[in-house]
């Protein structure tokens, strides 16, 4: 009978759980098609106001002529062109943005803005990253290692301390949170900023869309044409996403397990006050099983 109970409650909660996940999904869809329409159709109108005035002024372009155009601009800028003021034209393959583009790709962040485009690029990026990938795991599987140390070093200075364990754990937290929310996302949007002409708060989107492998690629360090990257910057930006990156993945792990935990804990109470409801049930209809 217990082991009936456990499995319909296990089933249970898996239905809660999916039409949880879904709900979740469609809340978020909503709040992003209102949060994002009205500026759509705002540059939808500008674009469209620029066209004819376009049209306007040089009326020997024709509308196909026009079109053509546009088409060829997308498609360049989609390929790494991207012209720039004064005439000249930024190419993104260089060697710079290559190595960007290598990074981005072994830790599955993926931008989309510098992807290889010819045949033999992409089955290379195929094979290169079979590999890559779980070379890159491992690598920070490491990484890992180098993080949790102060982290184990200060447990030590709790326990020296007498603490309890319970207030052990929480400090832990505490600390473990504080300091990577500090160091890898709320930091390096100044940064960012002072190199790269963004806000704060586009500083903040990129640092977590970044280190969460998310990598939308509206925001990319490091390609605007106007600026000059020192080799300091590239050597930070590469340290920031490498430790970064082996934060949040601890990060997530630590909000998935609590997650569990209180998965675990809810199931465990709803079983046990079953049960109790049962028990009393027998006892109240059959009085001679008290004795």
């Amino acid at each position: 009978m217990k082991h009936e109970d456990k499995e319909k409650s296990s089933k249970a909660s898996r239905y809660v759980q999916l039409i949880g996940f879904i709900c979740y999904c469609l809340m978020g869809a909503n709040i992003f098609q209102v949060l994002e329409t009205d500026i759509q159709e705002e540059l939808k109108l500008s674009f469209l106001d620029a066209e004819r005035n376009l049209m306007e002024t040089y009326g020997s372009i024709t509308s196909e002529e026009l079109e053509i155009f546009l088409q060829m601009l997308s498609l360049s800028i989609k390929h790494g062109i991207i012209p720039t003021r004064n005439g000249t034209i930024y190419c993104s393959w260089d060697f710079r943005n290559s190595f960007s583009f290598v990074t981005s790709t072994l830790s599955t962040i993926g931008y989309g803005l510098i992807a290889p485009r010819t045949p033999m690029g992409q089955m290379f990026c195929v094979f290169y990253s079979l590999l890559g990938i779980p070379l890159t795991i491992i690598f920070l599987q490491s990484v890992s290692n180098v993080l949790l140390q102060p982290l184990s070093e200060f447990e030590k200075y709790l326990q020296n301390m007498e603490m309890k364990e319970t207030q052990i754990r929480t400090c832990e937290l505490l600390f473990f949170l504080v300091t990577g929310l500090s160091i890898f996302i709320l930091l390096p949007p100044l940064l960012f900023m002072k190199m790269e002409g963004w806000t704060y708060k586009e500083g903040l989107y990129f640092a977590f869309i970044s280190l969460s492998t998310i990598g939308f690629g509206d925001y990319i360090l490091g390609i605007n044409p106007a600026n000059n990257y020192s080799s300091i910057y590239v050597a930070i930006i590469t340290l920031w996403c490498t430790f970064g990156l082996t934060w949040m993945a601890l990060f997530f792990d630590l909000i998935s397990k609590n997650l569990e935990k209180a998965k675990i804990k809810l199931t465990s109470n709803k079983l046990w006050q079953k049960e109790s409801q049962s028990s009393w049930i027998r006892l109240y209809f059959w009085p001679s099983l008290r004795r």
